[in-house]
């Protein structure tokens, strides 16, 4: 796999509302410097965020929330 099809699957996964965990993305035996990359590029980007810590202190990925584009009425009803 290269760089860009990891980019490319994580983001789109975090899109659906999933955390992305790197461990996850590794391959079966041995690591990959590939998905380190992948993260470094999808944070300077800032198609990934940090949401936090999983229970080990490693952090996990997700995507941002989107910026209001207009204000919010006062009432929803």
């Amino acid at each position: 796999m290269t760089v860009d099809k990891i980019l490319s699957e994580m983001i789109e996964y975090a899109k659906t509302g999933a955390d992305v965990y790197p461990f996850m993305w590794q391959p079966a035996f041995g690591r990959s410097n590939k998905v380190s990359a992948a993260v470094r590029m999808a944070k300077k980007s800032g198609a990934l965020v940090e949401g936090g810590k999983d229970g080990t202190g490693k952090p996990y990925y997700v995507a941002p929330v989107p910026t209001a584009t207009h204000a919010a009425p006062v009432s929803s009803n």
